[in-house]
């Protein structure tokens, strides 16, 4: 079970402080670089070793491979407690810095090789190295791997500039793009994901190398727990900055100050796991594991990052709660990188460093009041006919793989305050809690270097007239409904193979009378049986292929006229398709499901993924009957049977946010 974060003195302990590195605590005997007296820390140098160059200053030291951008030695230089000499991305031959590169074109995954090395700037305070690669033969883009270290911090800037030119071969499209730091040593097995989570610690390589492979990635423990990557996802999405791997006396850190490259405040990544006999932390420029590929126009370019890997120490003791103080920590330094968002040593003017701007606003929902949650946003659309029909205008900021999402939280009295926003015209976008549909107002201007205040928004949200009835409250999610295992219960253990015990008559819900939390699963299988034939053989399930029905019962004086009007608005979608009937007469069929064809969040372990607000289905209001109604949702064709390659078919279907049937008569 996951330790809560606890409060800890700090011992010895690397940290930021003022926005720089620091030793803090009595047993220090080592410099302590701050705001004050940061000159008294060591200049920062580059050592060119012919194939390597080695970057430090004082506190931490690295070592890269200039052709592939690979760092192969890290150490904590400065050292209170004896970790000086230890290479933290070692203790096996899988220790190390690595790219992973998936692109349309490419045999599979590639890393970066041949690169061009060069030193873009070099002074005591702050060095800089990039690694290029622009040769067609090697890659179908151009691609930037930029390095830096600063006087007295104790970790690294790792960002990519990225660019499609017209001399790249047509068609590109990324599906990720991944720098991974890994540590082979066993000592590293404990982790931090989020405080919500706590303090983790990895399984064992004996309980591994004596598992069921259920799934890629997801492996039945012989204690029959469920031990998986795809658990240690962001959860906090806009709000995950930090998280961690420890031996329990040094913690590396993945910080992301900010995530405008990414695509929007609700999409979810990978974060750290078990790699062979240690962990590794994952920093994904690009990924399409929860959302869509990025398919740029030739000309395109953009800046991806920075990350920043910090690197903190504590005074030996127990290793859980040292993981703890290594946590806070971490998470102190993630705050001093969020203050100096954008950095403004970046030079490239694609970066925009010193012509953002700030741009804020208010949110009021009209009949309601200011909104006091959620999210504002600015994107610049990118139409795609490919999801036309997915959403309110087919322009959704999910789908915004080429360009920036800039966002901020909406506080309890409506406001919401977007920084660094680069100049141009946007899209200001918002939802809130307890609204169906989303907020937009199209042609905001953002002049260069400015504070833009957009004014008082009031947003009347999707409605066509009387509500019958509502199950879910929209907050793109389904984790209000049922989920087997408790609330985190999708996480922790494969919650499908549950779904013909906790339902084992299906969904047939009764309006009025069942309570959602209870009686409405978190998903919505195409068939009685998901999951694939180990996972089925594992649980002891008979498998049963057969397309599976859910019913909403609801009872009405029935209508002779007006219309009718159904809003379904998705969490997720795996191969999703989607038939809808009233009283046996087919209103809608979906097939497939529009916008991306599968999110991942079901074999994944999500609760959300790519929200979907279907276009309203409309009908005679007259099918509606006195007495009670029966509403279906029905997958329109069964699941593909698994194969060696495709083991995410037998997971197929929907996750459901809000269902709301409304009549004007």
């Amino acid at each position: 079970m996951p330790t809560p974060i606890a409060r800890r003195g700090v011992l010895g302990l690397i940290g930021a402080a003022a926005g720089t590195a620091a030793l803090c605590g009595p047993s220090s005997a080592a410099f302590a670089a701050t705001a004050e007296n940061s000159a008294a820390a060591p200049d920062v140098t580059l050592v060119d070793n012919g194939t390597t160059a080695t970057l430090a200053n004082g506190v931490i030291q690295f070592t890269v491979v200039k052709a592939t951008a690979e760092i192969t030695d890290l150490r904590l230089l400065a050292s209170s407690h004896g970790n000086g000499d230890t290479n933290l991305l070692a203790g096996g031959r899988s220790g190390h810095g690595y790219t992973t590169i998936n692109y349309s074109g490419a045999p599979g995954s590639v890393g970066l090789k041949n690169a061009t090395f060069r030193v873009v700037s070099q002074t005591a305070d702050r060095v800089e190295i990039s690694m290029l690669d622009n040769d067609a033969s090697l890659l179908a883009f151009y691609l930037d791997i930029r390095l830096v270290l600063e006087r007295g911090r104790s970790g690294l800037y790792n960002y990519w500039i990225i660019k499609y030119p017209e001399t790249m071969p047509d068609g590109l499209s990324l599906g990720q793009l991944r720098y991974a730091y890994s540590s082979d040593d066993p000592a590293f097995r404990w982790f931090v994901v989020d405080d919500e989570r706590g303090v983790q610690k990895r399984a064992t390589a004996e309980d591994l190398a004596n598992s069921l492979t259920l799934q890629d990635s997801v492996y039945a423990l012989p204690d029959g727990s469920i031990s998986s990557k795809y658990q240690n996802k962001s959860n906090l999405e806009g709000d995950s900055n930090v998280f961690m791997m420890s031996n329990g006396r040094v913690g590396l850190s993945l910080i992301q100050a900010n995530k405008d490259w990414f695509g929007g405040p609700t999409r979810q990544e990978l974060t750290t796991h078990e790699y062979y006999n240690g962990m590794i932390l994952l920093w994904h420029p690009v990924s399409s594991h929860y959302g869509i590929d990025v398919t740029p126009p030739k000309g395109w370019e953009k800046v991806y990052g920075p990350s920043y890997l910090h690197v903190g120490e504590v005074a030996a003791g127990d290793e859980e709660s040292n993981v703890a103080t290594l946590w806070k920590d971490a998470k102190k330094t993630a705050d001093q990188e969020r203050k100096s968002w954008p950095y403004q040593w970046i030079t490239d003017p694609t970066y925009a460093a010193s012509t953002r701007s700030t741009v804020s606003g208010k949110l009021v929902v009209h009949s309601k009041g200011p909104a006091d949650n959620g999210w504002a946003l600015l994107y610049q659309p990118e139409p795609d006919r490919e999801f036309q029909s997915a959403t309110l205008d087919g322009n959704d900021w999910q789908h915004n793989g080429n360009g920036y999402v800039y966002s901020a939280k909406i506080g309890r009295d409506g406001r919401f305050t977007i920084p660094a926003v680069r100049p141009g015209t946007y899209t200001l976008a918002a939802f809130t809690k307890g609204a169906l549909g989303e907020y937009r107002r199209p042609g905001v201007k953002v002049p260069a270097a400015s504070t833009v205040n957009t004014g008082t928004h009031v947003w009347t949200p999707t409605s066509h007239g009387t509500t019958l009835w509502q199950i879910g409250t929209p907050d793109r999610s389904a984790q209000e409904f049922h989920i087997s295992g408790g609330r985190t219960g999708y996480r922790d253990t494969l919650t499908w193979l549950e779904y013909p015990y906790d339902f084992p008559q299906g969904v047939d819900f009764k309006v009025g009378v069942d309570d959602p939390a209870t009686d409405w699963n978190y998903f919505h299988p195409a068939v009685r049986t998901p999951g694939t034939p180990v996972q089925l053989a594992w649980r002891g399930t008979t498998a049963d292929a057969t397309l599976e029905t859910w019913k909403i019962r609801f009872d009405s004086s029935g209508y002779r006229r007006g219309t009718g009007y159904l809003d379904i608005q998705l969490a997720g979608s795996v191969f999703g398709t989607l038939a809808v009937a009233l009283n046996g007469t087919e209103i809608a069929s979906l097939a497939p499901v529009p916008g991306v064809n599968r999110d991942a969040c079901s074999y994944r372990l999500a609760v959300r993924a790519m929200h979907r607000q279907l276009k309203t289905i409309t009908f005679p209001a007259g099918l509606i009957h006195r007495g009670e109604n029966v509403l279906t949702l029905a997958p329109v064709t069964p699941a593909k049977a698994p194969s060696t390659d495709n083991w995410m078919e037998p997971m197929a279907g929907v996750m459901y946010d809000t269902i709301r049937l409304q009549v004007h008569s």
